[in-house]
């Protein structure tokens, strides 16, 4: 006759490493590497890169959003952010303007045809997240979404724990 096993409250709930770990790891690194490689067609085919993608998308969603909280926001190193916002000032699609209340503080707003360029770039956008959630259900999307924002908090704390 079968016996009960006694377990550890919480630790039969973890995942192991390996191998179903490793599989659910290698396939969401699948799924990036490729959303990834197609967002970077889709958008090379409008004439953006991703970073540009980013930007314009951060302002057009936040108009007025500082360099300082665009850079905490996008993908892109707060390097990267200034060098893109001067490209992308010179192409005639941002524009940066004084704060009222504090001159030192820029704040950040698309032109019109930056604001044209994000419709486009959020278009593609759009399209790839439709892709990616259509074969899931709301539950697993919302099984995902939570997962993964406890891997980040996890990841957030492991980078701490490397500076400091």
């Amino acid at each position: 006759m079968p016996t009960a096993k006694s377990s550890k409250p919480g630790k039969t709930d973890k995942a192991p490493s390996s191998p179903h770990g490793t599989a659910a790891w290698l396939a969401v690194v699948r799924a990036y590497n490729l959303c990834d490689a197609v967002m970077t067609a889709r958008l090379a085919a409008i004439g953006l890169r991703v970073g540009e993608h980013e930007v314009l998308a951060t302002i057009a969603t936040t108009p007025g959003i500082t360099q300082q909280a665009l850079a905490a926001r996008c993908f892109v190193a707060k390097s990267g952010v200034s060098m893109l916002l001067t490209q992308m000032e010179a192409r005639g699609w941002v524009r940066r303007d004084s704060d009222g209340a504090d001159a030192r503080v820029r704040r950040l707003t698309l032109t019109d045809d930056g604001m044209a360029m994000a419709k486009k770039c959020l278009a593609v956008q759009a399209e790839m997240v439709t892709a990616m959630v259509a074969p899931a259900t709301r539950d697993e999307l919302d099984a995902v979404a939570d997962v993964m924002g406890r891997v980040a908090t996890t990841l957030e704390g492991m980078r701490a724990e490397l500076k400091g």
